[in-house]
């Protein structure tokens, strides 16, 4: 039987939303997944009265739906990427440091690897510096600060992310609330400066040209290390800074660009990488009847052609398939369950081409007389 909750938990919900202040990303470092529920014999289960197996079942359901991303490669190679900028920054002379733009297509994951990446960066100062967190001083050491742009937003937006994310003053003109937060980046001694969706900088428009001046201003007065995502980076306006292709800007000067895209098959070391991110998901499974690495040995290339590739939609069709082989009792992630889940319109509409490409494609089935079929007349289709 399992342990109650503990007392107020029913008005807690332990879900993670995108940080907007240095509390809501102390939480995200500090987050732990749910535990991994432990099983008892299928017989037992049965056994179960309805309150417990609900119990248990939930239990489940929750631990499914945080599974993590795994530590894929892409992940691998952006870590080592930033953890090296952070290190040749780190003590640079006066003056804006050089930067990473990750850029790709939507759904690949960007937002959630950079997160993952600083996240590691903060717990490695907290094993090395556990000082800079002592209890008295908690929230005056804020090493990473992570701020998601809106769409068409202003430069005096960002100062007030950013003050809010620090918890300076917000009011005032932009030049009072940029002047708190640059002493505030300072004596927090910030190191790391993340801006997700930089693609919302559009740089064609005047408000657009002038918040990236504005970021390019804070670059320079801060002494930290930026790195951005975005969605086609490339093709946008802000490397060019709304000038024509090609014009070497500012921002070009100072970052370095690198895409993280889908996962393809087109080698076998790339589907080697995509049956390594499979078989992480699958092996963190807690079903009664799901044969280990099924969907490994067997539903590798569906799952790709499901997914286009995509790592987010990929993670969203096993967890989801994981809770509903849960709550529908089949105790297994199959096929079956797998086509039950509608993804996003995109992916659907996606995988709608290749099933259509596969079926023109697909060779024609052409009658085979046999023996028998030949002495009586009739043809008998190869099935």
């Amino acid at each position: 039987m399992m342990a109650p909750p503990p007392e107020g938990a029913d008005f807690l919900h332990p879900g993670l939303a995108e940080p907007r202040t240095k509390e809501d990303w102390f939480a995200y470092v500090f987050y732990e997944p749910p535990p991994r529920p432990v099983l008892p014999p299928h017989s037992v289960y049965l056994a179960m009265n309805e309150g417990e197996r609900r119990r248990l079942n939930r239990a489940r359901s929750q631990y499914h739906s945080a599974l993590v991303l795994a530590w894929t490669p892409a992940v691998q190679h952006f870590e080592a990427e930033i953890f090296e900028l952070l290190d040749a920054n780190e003590y640079a002379p006066p003056g804006a440091r050089p930067g990473l733009l990750i850029d790709g297509p939507p759904t690949v994951g960007k937002s959630t690897l950079v997160k993952m990446i600083a996240r590691k960066f903060e717990r490695q100062l907290r094993e090395d510096y556990p000082g800079r967190f002592s209890p008295d001083r908690l929230g005056s050491y804020v090493p990473v600060v992570y701020i998601s742009l809106a769409d068409q937003v202003t430069p005096k937006q960002i100062s007030v992310a950013f003050a809010r994310y620090l918890n300076t003053p917000t009011g005032g003109t932009k030049e009072d609330i940029d002047h708190h937060i640059l002493t505030a980046l300072k004596a927090c001694g910030t190191q790391l400066v993340i801006f997700d969706d930089l693609h919302f900088l559009d740089c064609s428009h005047k408000e657009g040209r002038a918040s990236n001046d504005h970021i390019k201003y804070l670059a320079n007065h801060a002494p930290c290390t930026i790195v951005g995502t975005g969605v086609d980076l490339e093709d946008s306006p802000l490397l060019s800074e709304g000038g024509a292709s090609g014009r070497t800007t500012q921002t070009s000067g100072r970052f370095s660009r690198q895409e993280l895209g889908t996962f393809a098959l087109d080698t076998e070391a790339d589907a080697l990488a995509w049956v390594a991110v499979i078989r992480s998901l699958e092996g963190a499974l807690e079903l009664y009847r799901h044969e280990p690495e099924r969907l490994t040995r067997h539903q590798w290339k569906y799952l790709h052609e499901r997914t286009g590739g995509s790592i987010a939609a990929l993670h969203t069709l096993i967890r989801r398939s994981a809770v509903r082989a849960v709550t529908r009792g089949t105790e297994a992630v199959t096929r079956e369950v797998m086509d039950s889940i509608v993804l996003s319109h995109a992916h659907e509409r996606g995988y709608a081409k290749v099933l259509e490409l596969k079926n023109r494609t697909a060779p024609k089935k052409t009658p085979r007389a046999s023996r028998a079929a030949g002495k009586t007349g009739q043809a008998v289709t190869d099935g």
